[in-house]
């Protein structure tokens, strides 16, 4: 029956890279209209219009691959939206009291100097308005695209452990179409970042889990960047990589292999 696996691997890697290519045309033309829109000065309501639009454009794509593949969200790590919910405050815990952990080492240390220049009621609100920009512009368009779609596809071909990888490989290369591939910190952070979120969807279960993650590390990434004027970082770098990457991703790992310890790293779902 080699002509059938042939088939399916045929149609799996059309599907992936229609779904792909037209992820990378979105996210381009998201940019274009970031460097229209935003160009001279950041706003906080450009931003999220944009975030809109990137998630209804995501969502459109994906629900023409469904009905074309004539399957259901459902096949994308969905559950119960009472499960979705859980998974997904998992993943925006699993990173937050690691992270918070990291900083507070960090400081004490004194490897990392934090100066902040908002009120806290301000402050507060600018995090609210970044987490809700962040979870449309990049957690839940990137995770249903990467850890949804195309993680489905990959695992009816491969196992969880080698899906993980060339879901990885394959956000890279979209990373650098879409010009994220900026600088060898991202070129270091990106590949990682990918098998980081992959292996919380493959434990779990569940795309809510990697999207909760997602949201929480970009956001704090971000709400501490210059652009935001909130607060001014020494030691960035070590701050990143201890609180925000290493810490997190060691914990939440673990954690899950606890609360999901059935989890068969050689398992494939049927591919329809």
């Amino acid at each position: 029956m080699n002509w059938v696996k042939n088939y399916k691997m045929k149609d799996i890697i059309i599907r992936i890279a229609a779904v792909s290519a037209s992820s990378i045309i979105i996210w381009n033309f998201i940019t274009y209209l970031s460097d229209t829109f935003m160009a001279q000065q950041y706003s906080p309501l450009s931003h999220f219009i944009i975030a809109l639009i990137t998630t209804v454009l995501t969502v459109i794509l994906l629900q023409i691959a469904l009905k074309t593949d004539k399957t259901s969200w459902n096949q994308l790590g969905q559950l119960t939206v009472r499960t979705n919910i859980f998974s997904f405050l998992l993943g925006f815990f699993l990173w937050t009291i690691p992270a918070f952990i990291g900083l507070y080492i960090c400081l004490m240390l004194g490897w990392v100097e934090i100066k902040v220049y908002t009120d806290l009621s301000y402050l507060l609100m600018s995090i609210l308005i970044l987490f809700i920009t962040v979870f449309f512009l990049e957690a839940l368009p990137e995770e249903l695209v990467f850890r949804g779609y195309i993680y489905r596809y990959l695992n009816a071909l491969f196992p969880h452990w080698g899906t993980i990888i060339l879901q990885a490989l394959l956000f890279s290369l979209f990373a650098s179409f879409i010009g994220a591939m900026y600088s060898v910190e991202q070129l270091q952070f990106i590949p990682g970042f990918a098998i980081i979120l992959g292996v919380f969807r493959a434990v779990s279960r569940s795309v809510w889990t990697s999207i909760g993650f997602h949201a929480a590390i970009m956001t704090a990434t971000q709400i501490l960047g210059p652009i935001h004027g909130h607060f001014d970082v020494s030691g960035m770098f070590t701050l990143q990589f201890l609180s925000f990457i290493l810490l997190p991703s060691v914990v939440g790992a673990t954690v899950l292999s606890f609360i999901y310890s059935n989890h068969n790293w050689k398992r494939k779902v049927p591919f329809n």
